[in-house]
């Protein structure tokens, strides 16, 4: 089964653009909104190799912007705060973050970055044909990629979070309108739903490949400042 899956997941690497397009590609530019409960939530997003992310979010005139240096814990903080006051993001939201900064998708150098995968048979997504994988990172983190059969790309992601009191919800996210970025085809769609219930829906807009990276982007500012 191990087998199968490493083989998926080098014939979706090649359908994606291939390991030499992908090493090209260092950074990344986004612009675009998020739908959620019904408001329209603008975001401008800096990533750079290999999980430095910084997102900009603003609704209406308010701003957070939360970040990680892949190194030390993520930070949000509101950029026109007087003085500032930077905190650290904890718990959950902190692991779905940084985990949400890597650059390349789980199945790009699954083993490095400390994934297994295992192949879980056939699945049917919208009527598609689809391979399921469950991708497991150091025994902690497991989950569900569907990979669609025709043309290897990542159709959806399916875990379970964890609740108060024991509740299990069953999320799932879908990547769609794929568009090629630098040579690299990646998702311009991405909706989630938990229990079949829509949660946020995000739309990129502009994506700017190999974008030249200010000094201290991912890095938490000092308090006070």
């Amino acid at each position: 089964m191990a087998e199968e899956a490493d083989n998926l997941a080098r014939i979706h690497l090649e359908a994606i653009g291939g390991k030499m397009r992908l090493n090209l590609l260092n950074s990344l530019q986004v612009s675009g909104h998020v739908i959620i409960d019904g408001r329209i939530l603008n975001f401008n997003l800096l990533a750079q190799r290999p999980n430095h992310i910084r997102m900009e979010t603003r609704a209406s005139e308010h701003v957070v912007v939360q970040a990680t240096d892949g190194i030390n814990p993520p930070w949000q903080m509101d950029p026109d705060a007087k003085p500032l006051k930077p905190q650290l993001i904890t718990g959950d939201e902190a692991r779905e973050f940084s985990a949400d900064a890597e650059f390349d998708d789980p199945l790009v150098d699954y083993a490095a970055k400390g994934y297994t995968l295992d192949f879980a048979g056939m699945d049917t997504l919208d009527g598609r044909t689809m391979f399921k994988l469950l991708v497991t990172r150091r025994m902690l983190v497991s989950y569900y990629l569907l990979l669609d059969a025709e043309t290897y790309f990542i159709a959806a992601k399916q875990s379970v979070r964890r609740l108060e009191f024991g509740r299990e919800v069953q999320i799932e996210t879908r990547y769609e309108d794929y568009r090629p970025v630098g040579g690299i085809i990646m998702p311009h769609r991405i909706s989630v739903t938990a229990d079949d219930k829509p949660l946020h829906e995000t739309f990129l807009n502009k994506v700017r490949p190999n974008v030249p990276v200010p000094p201290d982007s991912f890095t938490m500012p000092v308090a006070g400042r």
